[in-house]
């Protein structure tokens, strides 16, 4: 097989992959629900319907749920590449497919299928489908490091944009591009660094020597990772290219516009983009108000023993109150009290004010520390959730100490206040948390603002369970 033509090919092997687990699947839950062991717990009294009317049905619920998977985009190169979005991107679309086929068996009365047995297809498809994409996940990364199906690249810009593409790109190799250099794009913004010091990639030459570099490196992809400063340059140097077959991509400036969700357009036949609107707006929040009630009010309940354990362990280690109250700054710069468990000896800050905790830090306690280390000392938060004054997700709240410090400094930093203080974050789940950097921070922030949905929040809660008793930078 040839290496260029792996990327075309896989998609098809993909789909034949899944064609055959969906038809087991189906065909799997008919023997659950009529031969297998379960048959004893729910007998089965309306007789064993024959085998060749499953088979029929599988050919149907084949097509429905490959169909589906086709419009989510599950046999793109763009596909989800973590486990976690995989499972989650399947679950969806296994769910439509199945409501799909539900809806059928409901108005087509020529037939009457066990609702037991499509329940069982359904949980069944789920689980097989997610164990066989991981396998070929893992066959595609294989192919993919021995340089099947790449692409190869390079990146217009020797800047911070270029070097943090990079270094995603060196994080995810799977992702099937092969960076094999850099082209300087001439702005006085980009050179303010020395790329080059950094890293091995080579710096190929500079925007003049692009078209060349094309066609003697065979080039299908060029990446425009330039200032917003420098867009005046972006179709000139598209239209230089245009007869040279090469894909275009270009990255948003990360320090100007801090990955606003962009949504196109169009008045009047005039296309626009709009920047800076959060979807987290009437309806979205009735929604994210009431998972907040949910959880926050179950979690109380559940932890309340764990609360009773830590609150007397507290007392016992070192003198002052329990709990820990401070103000911080929540949505559109409102003020609340946010409350934790004291994990530091009484009047901390007295001699240093306002500063961040730092590993070792000498005014924790020793059940401090240990709570610190294991995010016990949050837990109070869903108090502070179940007020209304902060939500399970959403941006870390500061003191206003630190917010009037950073608005100054780092741009569109206070519309992290457009919603609600989280316990969990998106930058938190991302390593950022603690004593990190703050434009890091905001920018994963900004992006949470600006693509907030309800299956978001689920994603960063069950990621902050997983992560729960390993975080980095907790102390």
């Amino acid at each position: 097989m040839k290496k260029e033509s792996f990327r075309f090919i896989f998609p098809v092997f993909l789909f034949a992959a899944d064609v055959v687990v969906i038809f087991s699947s189906f065909l799997l839950a008919y023997w659950v629900r009529f031969h297998s062991p379960f048959t004893k717990i729910v007998p089965v009294t309306k007789g064993i319907p024959p085998l060749s009317f499953y088979l029929y049905g599988s050919i149907f619920v084949v097509v429905v749920w490959v169909a589906v998977f086709n419009a989510y985009g599950l046999y793109k190169s763009t596909r989800p590449k973590t486990a976690f979005d995989e499972f989650y991107l399947l679950a969806k679309s296994a769910t439509l497919g199945f409501l799909m086929v539900l809806a059928f068996t409901f108005f087509y009365r020529g037939t009457s299928y066990s609702r037991a047995t499509l329940v069982t297809s359904l949980i069944l498809g789920i689980l097989l489908l997610f164990a066989e994409r991981r396998l070929m996940a893992k066959a595609e990364r294989h192919f993919t490091k021995r340089g099947y199906g790449v692409k190869k690249a390079v990146i217009v810009g020797t800047g911070e944009m270029a070097f943090s593409l990079f270094k995603r790109w060196k994080e995810n190799s799977q992702i099937g591009y092969q960076l094999i250099g850099l082209i300087k794009g001439g702005s006085e913004h980009e050179n303010k660094g020395d790329f080059t010091s950094v890293t091995d990639i080579p710096v190929l030459g500079t925007l003049d020597d692009l078209s060349r570099i094309i066609r003697e490196k065979d080039v299908e992809l060029v990446v425009l990772a330039l200032p917003l400063s420098f867009h005046h340059k972006i179709m000139e140097i598209i239209l230089s290219c245009e007869d040279l077959k090469v894909e275009f991509q270009i990255v948003p400036d990360l320090v100007e516009i801090m990955t606003a969700r962009a949504k196109v357009l169009s008045l009047d036949g005039i296309p626009l983009i709009s920047l800076g609107r959060t979807p987290l707006e009437g309806w979205n929040k009735v929604v994210k108000r009431s998972l907040d009630l949910v959880v926050s009010s179950i979690g109380l309940v559940l932890l309340s023993p764990v609360f009773a354990i830590l609150a007397i362990l507290i007392k016992l280690d070192s003198k002052g109150p329990v709990f820990y109250k401070q103000e911080r700054l929540g949505r559109d710069g409102k003020r609340f009290v946010q409350y934790k468990f004291r994990s530091m000896i009484e009047n901390a800050e007295e001699k240093t004010g306002p500063t961040f905790a730092t590993e070792d830090d000498p005014r924790r306690t020793k059940v401090g520390a240990f709570m610190r280390r294991n995010n016990l000392d949050e837990l109070p938060q869903l108090f502070n959730v179940l007020k209304g004054d902060m939500s399970l997700v959403g941006p870390r709240p500061e003191r206003k100490f630190f917010v009037d410090k950073f608005k100054e400094g780092i741009p569109r930093y206070f519309l992290r206040h457009k919603v609600k203080s989280g316990i969990t974050g998106w930058a938190q789940i991302n390593g950022l948390r603690g004593n990190t950097s703050i434009e890091e921070r905001t920018k994963y922030d900004l992006f949470y603002v600006e693509n907030w949905s309800l299956a978001f929040d689920i994603k960063i809660l069950l990621l902050t369970l997983r992560d729960w008793f390993s975080s980095q930078n907790a102390y």
